[in-house]
């Protein structure tokens, strides 16, 4: 009868699992789904080598896989373009030429048919129209090093590129000129708007523009304060509690670590917390925990000293 009973049980746990992972594919199935494209639309004619494309959002998709063939994809010379994307808008740098491009919707499960459309690429003979297209760091991007470097798109005919940095006032606090598409500045920590305009003999286009915020100073050292070093409690639960003074720059934020182990390699709770916080532990046993403090821009604290406690 306790077999029956246990058999039962299991027949239903797995029943159980096998309806929520048919409910979880099927509310993430794309295949039906379709992909609507904004532009360039099909037989388009852009008059400019800065090319941005955009298409309409699918429910549940996670990302976007994005192609573009010279001339056409059954008859490629080449895929001049390729990538993976979470948004619903990508520019690029093409050449006068014919192209085609498609785009689909996908995510861990399934996708949806490529859109396809084609159209012409004729370099405008205003200069001053075209687009810098910034490639790196992305745009509201959090890095702890103070000399990043910045990439750009070639921007056809230009003879050289003028690259600004700026303070929050918008006034110009580095400049230069380089003939490539790469450099670097020592950035000051906070906030600080890159841009680039590309440049001939005559004519500038207009400066492509983005912020950066630096910081590299770690955070302090949290102190922890219970429970007490060689503390012994009958309660299996704990309630761990830490001080910490916060330092001017990005998000800080606290992980605890908890060992069974003096040498701190038997891990048993790894969690970013804050204090006081309540962790369920095993009873009969001596743990040994401490605290690191990380921030957006993966600065990480020195850790805290080493604590012991006994759960009886």
């Amino acid at each position: 009868m306790k077999k029956l009973f246990a058999y039962t049980i299991v027949l239903f746990i797995f029943l159980l699992t096998l309806y929520s992972c048919e409910e979880v594919l099927f509310e993430e199935d794309l295949t039906d789904k379709t992909i609507l494209l904004i532009a360039p639309t099909d037989s388009t004619t852009v008059r400019n080598t800065s090319v941005t494309f955009n298409w309409e959002g699918v429910e549940l998709a996670t990302a976007y896989r994005l192609q573009v063939a010279q001339p056409t994809f059954e008859n490629a010379s080449q895929v001049v373009l390729d990538t993976t994307v979470t948004t619903t808008t990508f520019s690029t740098n093409l050449l006068r030429n014919e192209y085609q491009w498609r785009v689909r919707a996908q995510n861990s499960g399934s996708s949806t048919l490529y859109a396809t459309a084609s159209f012409i690429v004729i370099e405008s003979e205003d200069f001053s129209s075209n687009e810098v297209i910034l490639v790196a760091p992305e745009n509201n991007a959090i890095t702890n090093s103070t000399t990043p470097a910045l990439q750009w798109q070639v921007v056809t005919d230009a003879t050289r590129y003028r690259v600004e940095l700026l303070d929050e006032n918008n006034q110009v606090i580095e400049e230069e000129t380089t003939t490539a598409t790469t450099t670097s500045f020592t950035f000051p920590q906070g906030a600080t708007k890159w841009q680039v305009r590309a440049e001939n003999n005559t004519q500038s286009t207009l400066y492509t523009t983005r912020t950066l915020t630096v910081d590299n100073i770690k955070p302090n050292k949290p102190v922890a304060t219970a429970p007490a070093n060689d503390a012994t409690q009958s309660s299996t639960t704990v309630t761990f509690s830490w001080t910490r003074e916060t330092v001017s720059g990005t998000t800080e934020f606290d992980s605890i670590y908890v060992y069974k182990d003096v040498a701190l390699t038997e891990l048993v709770v790894k969690d970013q917390l804050t204090s006081p916080s309540d962790v369920s532990l095993d009873a009969s046993t001596t743990y040994y925990w401490i605290l690191k403090a990380f921030d957006q821009a993966a600065n990480e604290s020195d850790p805290s000293d080493v604590s012991r406690f006994t759960i009886n």
